[in-house]
């Protein structure tokens, strides 16, 4: 990845005049300007956190293409996407902002963990769209390993869903069931 040094900071409305419309091949052209400087992730994220719905999940999609590619890029930015969860007005960015921490390796505070742990529930047991669903048991199923009880109390939410849930979440949760240890 390389980085360059532009002489002016692009700013929080240069990016949301850029992202005017939502072509992948826009989103990746962006995500290519973000590789080349990292520090626009900080721009995206404060445009996913303040816009309108559209360019705010624009703005949280290419942070996730950065992610997938670079998943180090995300390491800055973990703790201000941790509290931004509460924050977050829009289904969209919401869910790629799961997608990124379901994603790449989450080096949090165990203060951090825990906001992470009861938002992924609250998602999970909540209305929620079906993708947003899925990144919070992906990202509690990560947790499960360093505590062990998410994994319980996981386990016994996903059965609890099963049987009234859609083709996805059903999908997902069979597959995450599979990986977890059987409920006693």
């Amino acid at each position: 990845m390389a980085t360059r040094k532009t002489s002016r900071p692009i700013t929080a409305d240069q990016v949301t005049a850029h992202l005017a419309e939502s072509s992948r091949l826009l989103m990746d052209l962006t995500a290519n300007m973000v590789y080349e400087e990292p520090e626009l992730m900080k721009v995206l994220l404060e445009v996913a956190l303040q816009q309108n719905a559209s360019v705010a999940q624009r703005a949280s999609r290419v942070m996730s293409i950065c992610c997938e590619t670079y998943p180090e890029m995300a390491r800055p930015y973990l703790p201000r996407i941790v509290k931004a969860l509460k924050e977050v007005k829009y289904e969209g960015p919401l869910r790629n902002l799961l997608k990124i921490l379901a994603d790449v390796p989450l080096n949090l505070t165990e203060r951090q963990q825990s906001a992470v742990i009861n938002h992924c529930f609250d998602y999970l047991t909540g209305a929620y769209a079906v993708a947003i669903k899925v990144y919070s048991m992906e990202v509690l199923f990560k947790l499960s390993s360093e505590y062990p009880e998410i994994g319980t109390e996981l386990s016994h939410i996903l059965e609890d869903q099963l049987p009234e849930a859609s083709a996805g979440y059903r999908s997902r949760a069979v597959k995450i069931l599979a990986k977890l240890p059987p409920l006693p």
